[in-house]
């Protein structure tokens, strides 16, 4: 064999390793999940007197393609369409806002080729009208829409922000977030309006949190942030590829592994629960109808409150 050959087999092996230990593999193993308590949630949704949501609508600013695998490890080279995402909880009371998304700056220094001016209108004009304003975490592509909103002033009120959102490389950091001073700690589940939880998930970011919801008809859901960006992760209970994961967006990919296997353990023993993806563009446009979601929202819809 030449000198050639090996040295291409040679680079051939490390390839198909780091190709292996970026994108494939789903460990450390042997993590548990961890444990979600539908009944502590359903209890903590009750707690609070008043009518139900009525229902979510979503609306989607911007939209790139990227390998499966970076999202779900061991997934494949195949592209899916990610998806930066805002939700709207449709209440009584002006409804709630979950995760602004981002401008159109941001959405294009972060590689989104595609971005929807008139979404971010919409997304506007919920922040505008909602009772309250709220965060799965604080990086900017859930925050920075919210932080560069033309009437922050009018909005910032609204937004429950618990310290740790504040603090450190996740924080809502910049321009109008110098301004906010007032921030709430929350239990480790705690309704903030009827039928409305958040749970502290702590993984992603330090300050993670997932939203329960349980509407006026029964019907439950689980916004679950980028604990989970897309169904594969809590379908097969895998997390992101320790390429996103350890290196371009470093978080604590152990606690991670256990949300999203809890969350796998929690779907299959509760399969009519709802788990909503945070970045997963395709599952929504396939699966938004008959899951009773409306969206995604455009300028000119009708509102979902």
């Amino acid at each position: 064999m030449s000198r050639f050959s090996k040295a291409l087999i040679a680079l051939l092996i490390v390839l198909g390793l780091a190709y292996y230990w970026l994108l494939v593999n789903a460990g450390p193993a042997g993590i548990a999940p961890r444990q979600i308590d539908l009944a502590a949630l359903r209890a903590e949704a009750e707690r609070m007197p008043g009518e139900k949501p009525s229902g979510i609508a979503f609306a989607t600013l911007a939209t790139r393609r990227v390998p499966s695998a970076a999202l779900a490890a061991g997934t494949g080279l195949r592209q899916i369409t990610t998806g930066i995402i805002a939700w709207q909880i449709a209440t009584p009371k002006g409804g709630i806002v979950v995760d602004s998304g981002l401008t159109a700056a941001d959405a294009e220094a972060l590689g989104y080729s595609a971005y929807d001016a008139g979404a971010m209108r919409v997304v506007d004009g919920w922040m505008d009208g909602a009772a309250q304003i709220v965060f799965t975490h604080a990086h900017i592509d859930h925050v920075g829409r919210f932080l560069d909103h033309p009437r922050f002033d009018a909005i910032a009120s609204k937004a429950l922000i618990t310290p740790g959102m504040l603090g450190g490389i996740n924080a809502l950091w910049r321009e109008n977030g110098s301004h906010i001073t007032s921030t709430r700690n929350l239990a480790p589940i705690e309704a903030i309006a009827p039928g409305v939880v958040v749970m502290q998930t702590p993984g992603h970011t330090p300050a993670s949190q997932m939203i329960y919801v349980r509407l006026a008809s029964g019907r439950e859901y689980i916004l679950t942030g980028d604990t989970a960006s897309v169904a594969a992760n809590f379908e097969n209970g895998t997390p992101r590829s320790r390429l996103v994961a350890d290196i371009l967006a470093p978080e604590d990919r152990p606690a991670v592994i256990g949300w999203v296997k809890g969350l796998k353990a929690l779907r299959q023993r509760y399969p009519a629960l709802v788990m909503l993806p945070s970045h997963d563009a395709d599952w929504l446009a396939v699966n938004a109808a008959k899951l009773g979601l409306r969206g995604p929202v455009r300028q000119g819809a009708k509102p979902a409150n």
